[in-house]
């Protein structure tokens, strides 16, 4: 797609008003999707789950799963199609000094949390193309995050 052609795309998604009157919930979905950001072929459900889990632990998130699940849908449909950076500023207009802190916060746990299952996701193929016994490759990747 021509550069032209995604600045335009961006600008219609902006211009729907989807990043505006954001509340303070729509703005820690949009930046934990930020930093959660998926590898191709990644299985985004894992990605939902993992965010919805690391949301609902905040009181913020006091509300039927359904809802924060259906929250993270949208948003990611939605950053699919733009500049996600550009996402996360319109979010951190409605948060105060305050709240911008606590969703670094969780989007530091969420990159950590994304990072340690991504991490052991390459070293579970890799034990199996070198052939190496499950339960020792278990041991050796659970003694890697262990000592970090």
């Amino acid at each position: 797609m021509k550069n032209s052609e995604m600045i335009d795309r961006e600008k219609k998604i902006f211009q729907t008003g989807l990043f505006d009157n954001l509340t303070v919930q729509d703005a820690f979905t949009i930046i934990a999707l930020y930093a959660a950001q998926s590898d191709e072929g990644e299985d985004k459900e894992v990605l939902v789950e993992l965010i919805t889990a690391t949301l609902r632990k905040d009181p913020l998130f006091d509300e039927d799963q359904s809802h924060t699940i259906a929250r993270i849908n949208k948003f990611d449909n939605s950053m699919g199609e733009v500049n996600s950076i550009n996402a996360v500023e319109s979010a951190s207009k409605v948060l105060s000094p305050e709240l911008r802190q606590k969703s670094f916060a969780l989007a530091a746990r969420i990159i950590k949390i994304t990072q340690e299952t991504r991490t052991t996701n390459k070293l579970a193929k890799l034990s199996s193309k070198l052939l190496i016994n499950k339960k020792i490759a278990d041991k050796t990747i659970d003694s890697i995050f262990k000592n970090s």
